[in-house]
């Protein structure tokens, strides 16, 4: 080995991708925010805890979508989803691929599966579709699936807040849920996906979180 290479310090091992997905009012944001502390604390790793959509320009479009100040059609929906899920991910700056080739973990407040979820199968765009537009997307290193009953989430949206978004009806929300199901019945998740009932306390819930990253091995 001549002196150069061994001088110069190994490369960090790449970081993990973590994804937490549900419906509105499953729990998703306090738990990505939970797990993102709790790997710091025990893991004593770098975490960016992130979220869909982003706080980027394109994320503040959907996000006046989302609370019904801005109207687009679905596919135009799906293709800004597409958009800011890109620059989410690639961006030189901040982005996911970025932080992971630093050794970083990255924490996601929801990712692909929900656009597959929300934004296929509607009638007017396919499942499949959507699975396409998004083909770049990085594939999580793991998926946590918060499962909660429709209603469940409707008491826990209506209890924090009174304003009305869009998927927040009952019919919106059962149309989501069947979504989320089928999406993963059909395989169409890329990475590993594990299954937490969400409809606990929210600290049996972490804990649950936890034991699903620690029995995911790293790839």
């Amino acid at each position: 080995m001549s002196e150069s290479d061994a001088s110069t310090p190994p490369a960090p091992p790449p970081g993990r991708f973590i994804v937490i997905e549900g419906l509105d009012g499953a729990g998703t944001t306090t738990q990505a925010e939970l797990l993102a502390a709790a790997l710091r604390e025990r893991r004593a790793v770098a975490v960016e805890l992130t979220r869909e959509p982003t706080n980027g320009p394109l994320g503040a479009v959907l996000r006046q979508a989302i609370e019904g100040r801005l109207r687009l059609d679905p596919v135009a929906l799906a293709l800004a989803f597409a958009a800011d899920r890109a620059d989410h991910l690639f961006n030189p700056v901040n982005g996911v691929a970025a932080a992971l080739a630093t050794g970083g973990w990255v924490v996601s407040d929801r990712y692909v599966l929900s656009s597959l979820a929300y934004n296929g199968g509607d009638g007017e765009i396919s499942r499949e579709w959507v699975a396409q537009l998004n083909r770049h997307a990085l594939a999580p290193d793991l998926t946590i699936f918060l499962d909660v009953d429709p209603e469940t989430c409707l008491q826990r949206i209506g209890a924090r807040s009174s304003a009305d978004e869009l998927f927040h009806s009952r019919a919106q929300l059962a149309a989501v849920d069947r979504g989320y199901r089928e999406t993963i019945a059909a395989g169409l998740v890329e990475g590993p996906l594990a299954r937490v009932d969400g409809s606990g306390a929210i600290d049996q819930v972490a804990d649950a979180i936890w034991a699903a990253i620690e029995q995911s091995p790293a790839r």
